[in-house]
């Protein structure tokens, strides 16, 4: 029986242990924090099964300028960090032609097609239900020419099959009426769903891992040594051997990619969220609101606004004035927002052509990496570990996964 070791424990890893050990194999699952705790825990909760336009898109160079300029704007960029790092920053603008983005939405939808079934194959032996909604996700357009200037992403998705429904304001009244009348339209993301607890959802499917037999230590990878066919983990004082590796560490993969020898352009979109109170229901679905790219939920404990992007690295301290934007923000569109219960910041991976790394090591056959999903990795969470369970079984996976290959950087 193989021997497999899964370092990281957010959706992506819980998901690739649990299918791992559903195919017999002996898994241990590692991580240096409890469980869907960190980026996979503070998210906007939604199954974004239509989240097939990338960051990437065509005369995005044209309008950062007025991006970073807009206080109230969706992106926040650290200058000094950006000059720092400009390979990278360079790398994803010449993701921004037309035809590229073309392709890379076209392989984003490859994986997102896949992403619900795979989860309702979880979820035939994991009882989750009570933390699953199936009213449809609602994206808010504050004036007609934020709305005209979505039309790239409608003909990505219409060329991609994804299915929207336009909806004039008094529609969308009618369907939240709680929401503040600073809208223009909306569209309906027919078929989606969310979550209203995503830590209940990896909890249960980790527990279910566990009960199937896999192992958990909460460790550090300290160390890696490569051998003829295994590898050695450093866990502390612990030094334990593996026929194979998946690694899926989020922001934090390259930590163990350079063990190996590899070395990938992975950077992190800071996301946050604030909790506010509330003694109702306000809002029956995740209400997104385009003009500062976050999204309203209302989840087990209150609501959550949840979102933003700003690249700053991985070690810098929480920006408060996004905190503070996404406060007011959300005070405009659902008034009767309640005290702030708590904030966060998450750190999502992200490569500069906004598609994930899955695949083998081409240092060592016996590392398989899985991360950089960016702002969709719950959503990517369940299909990643089908295909991770059959690589790791020397399968074919049933998806073409050639578009996510580590060895394109």
């Amino acid at each position: 029986m193989k021997n497999i070791a899964v370092v990281g424990a957010g959706i992506v890893g819980i998901c690739c242990a649990y299918f791992l050990k559903k195919s017999g194999l002996s898994v241990t699952l590692i991580d240096r924090e409890d469980p869907g705790t960190m980026t996979s825990f503070g998210h906007a909760c939604s199954f974004a099964d239509y989240a097939n336009v990338p960051v990437n898109y065509p005369g995005l160079i044209w309008d950062i300028p007025k991006m970073l300029l807009k206080k109230d704007g969706p992106l926040a960029v650290d200058f000094f960090y950006i000059v720092k790092h400009l390979p990278w920053a360079l790398s994803f603008l010449k993701n921004c032609k037309k035809e590229k983005v073309d392709e890379i939405a076209s392989s984003l939808t490859n994986l997102l097609k896949h992403s619900q079934i795979s989860y309702d194959e979880i979820f035939k032996e994991v009882n989750v239900q009570e933390y699953i909604s199936h009213e449809e996700n609602l994206y808010l357009f504050d004036t007609k020419k934020s709305l005209d200037d979505y039309e790239y992403a409608n003909v990505i998705r219409k060329n991609n099959r994804v299915k929207v429904r336009n909806l004039n304001k008094e529609q969308v009244k009618e369907l939240e009426p709680n929401i503040a009348d600073v809208y223009y339209a909306g569209q309906l993301f027919t078929g989606s769903r969310h979550t209203t607890n995503p830590l209940a959802i990896s909890t249960r499917i980790f527990e279910k891992f566990l009960d199937l037999g896999g192992i958990y230590i909460k460790k550090n990878v300290n160390n890696l040594i490569q051998k003829e066919k295994s590898i050695e983990l450093s866990l502390g004082n612990k030094r334990i051997n593996f026929d194979k590796i998946i690694v899926c560490a989020g922001a934090w993969s390259n930590e163990i990619a350079k063990m190996i020898g590899d070395k990938f352009p992975l950077d992190t979109e800071r996301g946050y969220h604030i909790l506010f109170e509330t003694d109702e229901k306000l809002i029956k679905r995740p209400v997104a609101w385009s003009e500062s790219g976050f999204y309203l939920i209302q989840i087990h404990d209150g609501v959550r606004a949840a979102g933003t992007v700003e690249i700053a690295g991985l070690n810098k301290s929480p920006n408060s004035s996004r905190i503070e934007m996404i406060e007011r923000q959300s005070r405009k569109v659902l008034p009767q927002l309640g005290n702030v219960k708590s904030t966060w910041m998450g750190r999502r991976p992200t490569l500069p052509d906004s598609l994930p790394i899955i695949g083998k090591s081409q240092k060592n056959n016996n590392v398989i990496y899985a991360f950089g999903h960016q702002h969709i990795g719950w959503t990517l969470g369940a299909v990643t570990g089908k295909i991770i369970d059959s690589l790791s079984r020397d399968h074919i996976p049933n998806i073409d996964i050639s578009a996510y290959s580590p060895s394109r950087f």
